[in-house]
């Protein structure tokens, strides 16, 4: 492997390394996984890369740091610059009104030094401000797996569509670390999120916050877990859920190989709360699906009765921020009689078509319905 000999910046001047970034498939995915494997040495420099290359992102709008991280950054940059040049003079970078980005572009021109200063910011910040919970679902991510980071930078709900099949609608401004591939069904979120499971009660699915472990066979749920100090809350919309203080239970990894619920448990439209001051779970009354902040997925009932496709497809969009795209004077007249409450997205998608003998597949935020029978 070429890459073997590679540094930082021959990494970012990778067009296949770009390429896997940006696009990643199940080909590249196992290639730098065994490029990893083979040469842990470099995971820094590969991490770092990656990095780098997320943040000039610019098609997808995403992966970029706030306003105050965006400040620090610079002034990060600028300095390295400085010691790099040996005091050199280094003109200031600026920013052009009506974007905070454009001292990112003047960088790129300079791209040898920006891409250490800022990957090396960048990493390190990323280490710096994560949980200790974090830190830890990172270590004990079994070897060879690799993690994702999906981040909604956006002002609409982001879904994210896991190995398993199960799908995770996230709310703006919160992000969710997943490994590609699952071994242990295991994710770690920061904000707010409406999880949808499949079902399987030999694997149980857990979600870490920075207080708390959620765990469960297959069912739909809620979880809002703040940045800052405000309190953690879960709320379950179908099937049933544990939560664990994780500075109470040091063994819920153990826990989670058995099929059985244990700790603080909930059933539908019952909620939970953890508080960082008093390290307590308490059961909340009421539903916090009935709240005006609640998700619009969570919301939803799902549940369609003679319902126009167009309505039925509406719905999925709103409710999982993405647009589906199908034959109006083909499937325009149909109608759909369905419960698809607690189903991942796949699985409502399925159901449909099945409905209406089609066939979907989804690339990015796009649904694409194809074939169909013709409804009179």
């Amino acid at each position: 492997m070429k890459q073997a000999s590679y540094s930082l910046t021959d990494f970012l001047e990778d067009a296949d390394f770009i390429r896997w970034v940006k696009h990643p498939d199940e080909t590249q995915d196992v290639y730098w996984q065994q490029f990893l494997e083979a040469h842990p040495d470099k995971k820094p420099a590969v991490e770092m890369a990656r990095q780098y290359i997320l943040v000039f992102a610019e098609q997808t709008g995403q992966q970029q740091p706030t306003a105050a991280q965006s400040e620090m950054m610079r002034q990060y940059i600028q300095k390295h610059v400085r010691e790099e040049s040996n005091e050199k003079v280094v003109a200031p970078f600026t920013r052009t009104v009506g974007t905070s980005w454009s001292w990112l572009r003047m960088a790129a021109s300079i791209a040898l030094v920006i891409s250490i200063g800022l990957g090396a910011y960048w990493y390190s910040q990323r280490q710096a401000v994560q949980p200790e919970s974090y830190q830890q679902f990172v270590k004990e991510t079994p070897a060879g797996i690799t993690l994702k980071e999906a981040r909604n930078d956006t002002d609409k709900p982001l879904t994210v569509l896991l190995s398993d099949g199960s799908s995770v609608v996230l709310q703006p401004g919160s992000r969710l670390s997943y490994p590609d591939t699952f071994q242990q069904r295991e994710v770690y979120l920061t904000g707010k999120a409406f999880f949808e499971i499949v079902k399987n009660p030999a694997r149980p699915f857990l979600v870490y916050t920075r207080g708390i472990a959620t765990k469960v066979l297959g069912t739909s749920f809620m979880v809002d877990a703040p940045e800052s100090g405000q309190p953690i809350k879960v709320a379950v919309k179908t099937g049933s859920v544990a939560v664990y203080a994780l500075d109470e239970s040091s063994s819920v990894r153990q826990k989670a190989a058995s099929p059985e619920l244990s700790g603080l448990v909930l059933t539908p439209n019952q909620g939970a709360e953890y508080s960082d001051a008093s390290k307590r779970l308490v059961r909340m009354p009421g539903s916090m699906f009935a709240q005006p902040e609640t998700q619009v997925v969570a919301k939803q009932s799902f549940d369609f009765d003679e319902t126009p496709v167009a309505e039925v497809f509406s719905t999925l969009e709103k409710a999982y921020g993405v647009h589906i795209i199908y034959d109006e004077t083909m499937l325009g007249k149909c109608s759909l009689s369905a419960s698809l409450v607690g189903q991942p997205f796949h699985d409502k998608l399925a159901v449909v078509c099945k409905a209406l003998e089609a066939q979907y597949a989804i690339q990015g935020n796009q649904v694409t319905i194809t074939g169909g029978q013709r409804c009179q």
